[in-house]
């Protein structure tokens, strides 16, 4: 497969309202030590969403297509028509489910629990109805046809996240690196680390 660069992880939104670069915006990894893993993200130390809410109230309001807030999409307090009128209060018409359930969510035998996807699905059908545009995160291969087939259109790209990429070192920007990726239908997408080095 090769890759090209095409985009990045970023704490905080850059300046160019109209970049052609894809931002995935997780505002809430400003909260973890630069440099610690990106498993990190995944673990009950910070509440992401909250995090992502603070920020929109304070963002000037912004008209780029290329921005995809990181939801957490299992969160069973969040106010999701909140979330889906700041963010089209800031002109934020994206977003990903980042971390994903399958990371997040896993048996005492460290199995993911499909219940957990199957919610995070449904929550981004309903953004979807909205018209908001998605990237989906998957773990595994199985989990995309079914992205492709529930979000249809709204679909952008798969960001592929595999458990490895958990050992990542978190910077201000991460690298977001596309994928000639011939068994799916849309863009892939994988992340490097915060140094730029993409690890196997």
């Amino acid at each position: 497969m090769k890759a090209r660069l095409v985009g990045k992880l970023v704490t905080h939104l850059s300046a160019a309202s109209h970049s052609q670069t894809v931002e995935i915006y997780a505002p809430s990894l400003r909260s973890l030590p630069e440099g610690c893993l990106l498993v990190m993200a995944t673990l009950p130390v910070i509440d992401w969403n909250d995090s992502l809410l603070q920020d929109l109230r304070t963002i000037d309001k912004r008209t780029s297509d290329h921005v995809y807030a990181a939801i957490v999409m299992i969160d069973p307090f969040a106010c999701w028509e909140d979330v889906a009128q700041l963010l089209n209060e800031t002109g934020i018409n994206g977003l990903i489910n980042f971390p994903p359930a399958s990371l997040i969510e896993r048996s005492t035998t460290g199995v993911p629990i499909d219940s957990g996807q199957e919610l995070e699905l449904r929550r981004m059908e309903w953004f979807a109805q909205l018209g908001f545009k998605i990237l989906y995160a998957a773990c595994h291969r199985s989990e995309v046809a079914t992205a492709e087939r529930r979000l249809g259109s709204h679909l952008d790209g798969i960001v592929h996240l595999p458990e490895e990429a958990l050992k990542l070192s978190i910077g201000k920007d991460m690298k977001l690196v596309g994928l000639d990726d011939q068994g799916s239908s849309v863009p892939t997408f994988v992340l490097l680390d915060g140094t730029g080095a993409m690890r196997k």
